[in-house]
């Protein structure tokens, strides 16, 4: 009996990694690529329009000029695109665009908006004309006073439309390293009922506890099958490379303390979506695809990456493009931003 009790414990326990091990396989099959941006262009972001469209935000680099933010329009497949439209701000650095269309139709447009060491925005503008034209909306936090420190800005702010109606944005926010405790990045959270008109009091999704040098940053959510949130970021500070954790939340906005539970296989700006069969995928810099079929209990690592860049700053996100076809929009060498798609 004490023999096969020890066994049964062996058995289950083997059961238990095998349900939780980082390593497992699955296969999507990478077919076709699409060219959003030919050269002198990084950070690619999409949103669907309401007639089933696409829009790509990307960022543009110019020799005499601070860098802008350029929209491309494609049909409901992605493989083709156009020129459309962009958005400068004069004297600025703009770049981290995020798209984002709201129930009405208006499309918003977030971005990180700077002048180094003097000030630092997230501002965001509005579209009426499905992104033909561009009117400055409202800002989202800011930090004017840096005293020429270029660590002391608001990154990367990724909108998400909550069960209640709200409009979440989350971003990385170095503007309480100067506090006590100092906390030299968080994840930042705001909340409008607007439509981004106006935003309401900063809440801090994660901190290191007791304040410190890590950074946890390059924040992303979706909601799940199950109705929770699922939250992506990483951590600097210890690691170059910048690991991945995830939490989960019932409302998107009440999350659990600490810096969450690491998620294997992925490094650096995670992104994430989850399809309408409920499947949740996410890629990062690891240029990597891993996903869940569970909620996120357990995580599977995509066979095959669509781009064998191995880590490298590309800034990937993750799409849903048709009821069984993802699509992967990345910075390629030579500067170009494109799109592969894959049949799961």
């Amino acid at each position: 009996m004490i023999m096969m009790m020890r066994t049964l414990r062996r058995t289950l326990l083997a059961l238990a990694v095998l349900a939780f091990a980082p390593c497992a396989t699955a296969t999507v099959k990478w077919t076709e690529t699409a060219t959003v941006a030919e050269s002198r262009a990084a950070w690619g972001r999409l949103a669907r329009l309401h007639d089933g469209r696409w829009l790509a935000v990307t960022t543009r680099f110019h020799d005499d000029a601070p860098s802008t933010l350029a929209i491309s329009v494609s049909d409901a497949r992605g493989r083709e695109w156009t020129p459309l439209s962009s958005v400068a701000e004069p004297g600025r650095k703009i770049d981290n665009g995020e798209l984002f269309v709201l129930p009405g139709g208006r499309v918003l447009l977030g971005m990180r908006s700077l002048i180094d060491g003097e000030s630092y925005r997230l501002n965001v503008h509005a579209s009426d004309d499905d992104g033909r034209t561009w009117r400055f909306l409202s800002t989202i936090d800011r930090n004017e006073d840096p005293r020429g420190r270029k660590d002391r800005g608001v990154w990367e702010p990724v909108f998400t439309q909550l069960a209640d109606g709200a409009l979440s944005v989350l971003y990385a926010d170095e503007t309480l390293a100067d506090g006590t405790p100092s906390y030299n990045q968080v994840v930042s959270q705001r909340l409008s009922r607007d439509g981004g008109r106006t935003w309401g009091a900063k809440s801090i999704l994660v901190k290191e506890p007791g304040g410190g040098k890590l950074r946890p940053g390059m924040p992303v959510m979706s909601r799940m099958r199950d109705g929770r949130y699922l939250l992506v970021f990483e951590t600097c500070g210890d690691d170059p490379q910048c690991p991945v954790s995830t939490k989960t939340s019932k409302d998107g906005v009440t999350w659990p303390e600490g810096l969450g539970t690491p998620l294997a296989g992925q490094r650096c700006g995670p992104q994430l979506t989850t399809t309408t069969r409920g499947t949740v995928f996410v890629t990062s810099c690891q240029n990597e695809v891993t996903f869940s079929d569970d909620d996120g209990a357990t995580w599977q690592r995509v066979t095959q990456p669509a781009w064998p860049f191995g880590f490298r700053h590309t800034w990937p996100a993750v799409y849903q493009f048709g009821p069984d076809e993802i699509g992967v929009i990345n910075g390629v060498p030579g500067g170009g931003v494109k799109i592969r798609f894959g049949t799961f």
